[in-house]
């Protein structure tokens, strides 16, 4: 008895130490990046906002940026909707596979039948020359036909629509693994098309062979908690263990939720009960919800906030963002802003923000 009792006790001695030992091996190796602070910082992250038809504002801001030396050691690049695609084109500038001269004549020559077509006040509106415009330019011309063809690590985000609370819904691709559902072989038009999908004005897209996505549609990646896409530099900090020495957020000129609720009734989502219905809320895409994020960042992250800094165009002028008819004018507006400003650290930028 006592000899068996004896067993019983050295057994659980070395099954409480193993625990023990495999708790400080835990410890040692992931603490810090578990509390998203890092002993050792390098590289510059650069993350994109939706912009729609100010695609070219952000190609006007990253272009000085570039000039003026501010991303001599990028690091990993995030977007979504149309800063996912700003995303794929500076991977694609930055390799020597494209110019910012080429991207220019693209974008100055869209129209907005380019990207969507209308028929009367039918909604979601059509589609299939944005699907035809990134297949000849982003597979075709590039030869990027998957996630994994990105040379930069990079994250695209997209929405579920189908999961509740909204909240729980967004994904994050990269063509580096660093989370659950990033699957480097997925077609990169897909997941452009789908972080591109505005809710209610375009069609959801459903994704082709993606094993680690819900069988579902997917709409525009900034409609929940990644209308600023920093959730996914910390989850590739805590991938790589290693902190970005800067993090530099570009977004277009702002709107109010006045200003993005009259375009959208323009466009015939007359009904904001549509948005409510899914789940959207058009002030978090809105100056609003971009505030909101950004003292978010500085509470939630406040090791990542001392080293973000903010980047929006301020001008009088206004252009709307699903007319695609004027791309060189605020491209040459936005530029000239860019030569006179620089990025602002986020806290001063808070504390200036009306």
């Amino acid at each position: 008895m006592r000899k068996t009792f004896r067993i019983i006790a050295i057994a659980l001695l070395i099954l409480i130490s193993s625990y023990v030992g495999i708790s400080v091996i835990s410890w040692k190796v992931q603490p810090v990046a578990k509390a998203g602070i890092f002993f050792e910082r390098k590289g510059t992250a650069i993350a994109l906002t939706g912009a729609a038809a100010r695609i070219v504002q952000e190609v006007a801001l990253l272009e000085q940026l570039q000039k003026t030396g501010w991303i001599k050691k990028p690091c990993f690049i995030s977007g979504t909707s149309s800063g996912a695609l700003n995303t794929v084109m500076l991977n694609a500038i930055l390799a020597g596979k494209f110019s910012w001269k080429r991207y220019h004549n693209i974008l100055f020559n869209l129209k907005s039948d380019d990207v969507f077509l209308r028929d009367g006040n039918k909604l979601p509106l059509d589609t299939d020359p944005l699907k035809t415009l990134l297949t000849s330019t982003i597979q075709d011309s590039l030869g990027f036909d998957s996630l994994g063809s990105l040379p930069y690590p990079s994250s695209i985000s997209i929405t579920d629509i189908r999961v509740l609370p909204l909240a729980t819904r967004t994904y994050r691709m990269s063509n580096v693994r660093m989370n659950a559902e990033s699957d480097p072989s997925l077609s990169l038009v897909d997941v452009l098309m789908a972080s591109t999908a505005i809710p209610v004005l375009f069609p959801p897209v459903r994704m082709q062979l993606a094993s680690s996505l819900p069988s579902t549609t997917f709409i525009d990646g900034g409609v929940a908690e990644d209308h600023i896409p920093y959730q996914a530099v910390i989850q590739y900090e805590k991938y790589r263990g290693t902190g970005v020495d800067t993090l530099i957020i570009i977004s277009r000129k702002c709107d109010t939720t006045s200003q993005l609720s009259s375009e959208m009734e323009s466009l015939g989502a007359k009904d904001k009960q549509l948005f409510e219905k899914i789940g959207v809320r058009i002030e978090n895409m809105a100056h609003e919800g971009f505030i909101r994020q950004m003292k978010a960042l500085q509470t939630n992250y406040p090791e990542l906030a001392e080293h973000t800094y903010i980047y929006i165009p301020d001008f009088e002028e206004n252009f709307h963002i699903l007319d695609f008819n004027q791309m060189k004018d605020q491209y040459e507006i936005t530029a000239k802003w860019a030569k006179t400003h620089k990025p602002v650290p986020l806290n001063e930028y808070l504390r200036n923000v009306k």
